[in-house]
């Protein structure tokens, strides 16, 4: 009877003793392996900026509550009464893209975000290597606010301490915390304005109401809340008051938050080392002696 061999062993089971053996002879690789990879990764990184991110506390400013029968009446029929003063209110107010473009507008950010991809000189955001098109440069564009934005602002709720966070990813220190004290500026100037014009509409709706009202009784009520109306220009024109109150200001932070070299260094030289580990155990097992079987 003629026989046929196998490469696997049959009816044998493999243990620990039997892997560390197959490795044995190529302990060296893997850690060299592993070495190149870790210093590969190294030498990667260091050609990424630093990341420093500033981080502002606000909390909502409390407007006093007022309980009368005429003001829902004027909510009733579209007169918008006092200011956006919750959380959510905020929350919406900072992630919206308006308010990106406007503090992008108004404020010289893009040397502070891209460094040596703006020229000053033109104003253009320098093309990428890979970009063919765009050899020249372009001139940034709202959508290119709204973008960076998107991954490097970001805005988040404590509930619990009724607080919102502002943060703000850049690559200098002074340039995070620049950044994130233009939001808050930016963002106290929008509700400031939308309150001022909410109080000089709802004065004009007032005032044409009180033209068109003759009896006694209702004309005092609404003379009431032209006074509070008044009351509400003046304290939207008070800045510092007005909108959110900073529980903590925007610093400049004295750490980086990426990348972080040593434990990428660390990572890659795990995986590479446990990645070489199963390739030659592995590699072992298929130059194991074969048995012969009866064809």
């Amino acid at each position: 009877m003629k026989m046929k061999s196998t490469p696997y062993p049959v009816g044998d089971e493999i243990t620990v003793g039997d892997l560390l053996e197959r490795l044995r002879g190529n302990w060296l690789k893997i850690v060299l392996l592993s070495a190149a990879a870790g210093i590969l990764t190294y030498i990667v990184l260091l050609a990424k900026p630093n990341v420093y991110r500033t981080t502002a506390v606000i909390a909502p400013a409390v407007e006093e509550k007022r309980t009368n029968s005429t003001i829902g009446a004027l909510a009733s029929i579209g007169m918008e009464i006092g200011s956006p003063n919750r959380l959510e209110d905020l929350e919406t107010l900072f992630k919206s893209k308006d308010l990106s473009v406007r503090v992008f507008g108004k404020h010289d950010l893009w040397s502070i975000v891209l460094g040596d991809r703006f020229n000053h000189a033109t104003g253009k955001i320098r093309g990428r290597w890979t970009d063919l098109t765009e050899k020249g440069g372009r001139s940034p564009s709202e959508w290119d606010a709204i973008r960076t934005a998107e991954k490097r602002l970001t805005i988040s709720i404590n509930k619990r301490s009724g607080t919102l966070s502002v943060s703000f990813d850049a690559p200098s220190p002074e340039g995070s915390a620049k950044i994130v004290g233009y939001y808050l500026d930016e963002g106290k100037s929008r509700l400031q304005e939308e309150a001022l014009g909410r109080a000089i509409m709802n004065k004009k709706f007032i005032e044409e109401q009180i033209a068109k009202t003759h009896d006694a009784l209702t004309r005092d009520r609404l003379y009431s809340l032209y006074s509070q109306e008044v009351e509400r220009e003046m304290m939207g024109r008070n800045r510092e008051q007005f909108g959110f109150r900073i529980i903590d200001t925007p610093r400049v932070p004295d750490r980086k938050v990426h990348p972080g070299k040593v434990s990428a260094v660390i990572a890659a030289y795990c995986i590479v080392f446990f990645i070489g580990c199963v390739f030659f155990a592995l590699r072992g097992n298929g130059r194991g002696r074969g048995t012969e079987v009866p064809r």
